[in-house]
């Protein structure tokens, strides 16, 4: 964009902060997996996405076959790791109902894929409210199939 002004050119610069989709793959080998990092069963190890900025997009795929998967958040309380629902504004949802979202599930289709097995894609939208880490894992192998959503520093 350019103005003249009294004889000067002025250049003007817009910046664009596009979001990014950050996808993550739920394995047949019980993992999650994400630009070249998985999570592992056997030791327990999480999968840590720390490159979120808000308004980026968390795409969860489950690609089809023999061993499902699901996607649920957690929290813990006294070392007890609980799933929790609060944190994830789930399709159909009145944003009212849950102060504490931090995540929004986005083109849902027919339904909500959030907190129950499927197969296919489920999108979540990092929200403004999004500024703690944020753990989930799998609704069918819980801990054994884990991970850490972070904004990145």
């Amino acid at each position: 964009m350019r103005y003249l002004a009294r004889g000067a050119m002025i250049t003007l610069t817009t910046a664009s902060f596009a979001a990014d989709t950050h996808v993550v793959v739920g394995t047949q080998k019980l993992t999650w997996t994400y630009n070249g990092q998985s999570s592992t069963a056997n030791p327990v190890k999480a999968l840590v996405i720390d490159t979120l900025k808000k308004g980026d997009i968390v795409e969860i795929q489950v690609p089809a076959g023999p061993i499902p998967h699901g996607f649920i958040t957690t929290k813990t309380s006294n070392a007890i790791v609980a799933e929790t629902k609060e944190f994830v504004l789930a399709c159909g949802e009145d944003p009212t109902s849950k102060p504490n979202a931090v995540l929004r599930e986005v083109n849902c289709g027919a339904a909500s894929n959030f907190a129950k097995t499927f197969t296919g894609t489920m999108r979540l939208e990092v929200l403004d409210t999004f500024k703690a880490d944020t753990n989930f894992y799998c609704t069918v192998h819980k801990g054994r199939m884990s991970g850490t959503l972070k904004l990145k520093p």
